[in-house]
């Protein structure tokens, strides 16, 4: 399995939705510390994985069963329920727009495509940055900027969080 995807990120966060399951509407008036903890709340229902990229740009994600030889910069793992054969990668905008208006959903249409199909199940899904946010080289060519990892997970223990990943206050 190597899938290749680019999403554009105006804000600093991206993430990958369970669009059949990701509950998006907070509030018309929703302020950072409530989506913060509908976030926070969602990931907590497998339904959703947040993080914060340290940078806004264009990014090249990789998805695959194993790592690169390349060492990451920083990572983490996270668990997610695929319920309908996919997931969707996704961006801060497209969030933040479903979270203010009922009527928007996840996948926003321009992003409908960045889609990675997946029998249904439980996965561990493991974000590898790949660079450090000080020292980024914007002229990189052929650059995969992260590296997703998916396993199966079948253990039925579900570690809580409490923050979206890489976000400092």
């Amino acid at each position: 399995m190597l899938i290749k995807l680019n999403i554009t990120d105006d804000s600093g966060f991206i993430a990958i939705v369970n669009a059949d399951k990701y509950f998006s509407f907070v509030d018309e008036n929703w302020n950072l510390p409530q989506l913060l903890n509908h976030f926070v709340d969602q990931m907590n229902k497998q339904t959703l994985i947040i993080w914060t990229t340290g940078l806004q740009n264009t990014w090249t994600i990789i998805f695959s069963d194993k790592p690169s030889n390349q060492k990451a910069f920083k990572e983490f793992s996270k668990s997610i329920e695929v319920t309908s054969g996919q997931l969707f990668l996704t961006n801060y905008e497209d969030l933040t727009m479903a979270a203010q208006f009922d009527e928007e959903t996840i996948p926003a249409n321009h992003n409908s495509e960045l889609c990675i199909k997946l029998d249904n199940g439980k996965y561990i899904f493991l974000i590898r940055q790949m660079f450090n946010p000080e020292n980024y080289d914007y002229d990189k060519i052929e650059k995969n900027d992260f590296e997703i990892i998916i396993q199966s997970n079948n253990d039925s223990k579900l570690i809580k969080i409490d923050k979206v990943f890489w976000w400092t206050d």
